[in-house]
């Protein structure tokens, strides 16, 4: 199944991207957007999570469309850095923007822990999976 996936996203570069372009969009709305705007869901007692469940999908699937570029040769450390800049960037435009809206470091944290818990989890898939073309192959 695992195979199935990933052979799925790192052939369908398209598909991958548009799913990356729409984790994007997501992420900037939630976080960016006036607080009173969004509304007021039970899910804000789950910042932190949510906080780290969407950077771990964004991180993700920017890690699998690099990987399906430059296969086993690609920089996981680099992949790291972008994602935990974009966490970064977001809480300091929520401090700068005026929407309400206030930086947290808790955020930026679960932002960063998210993004390392994809990076190793792509870090594991190229590890383990030798990727040819049409063909996904566990080493």
């Amino acid at each position: 199944m695992i195979k199935y996936l990933l052979q799925i996203f790192l052939n369908n570069k398209l598909l991958t991207g548009i799913i990356l372009a729409l984790a994007t969009l997501t992420i900037l709305y939630l976080t960016l957007s006036p607080a009173d705007q969004i509304g007021d869901f039970s899910v804000y007692q789950y910042d932190k999570l949510g906080h780290f469940t969407l950077f771990f999908g964004w991180t993700f699937f920017f890690g699998l469309l690099i990987l399906s570029f430059k296969e086993t040769h690609t920089n996981l450390l680099l992949v790291f850095i972008v994602g935990s800049f974009f966490g970064i960037t977001i809480e300091i435009l929520q401090g700068v923007l005026p929407f309400g809206r206030t930086p947290d470091v808790g955020d930026a944290i679960a932002d960063i822990l998210g993004t390392f818990c994809a990076t190793i989890v792509l870090y594991y898939i190229r590890k383990n999976y030798r990727i040819l073309g049409e063909l996904i192959v566990k080493k």
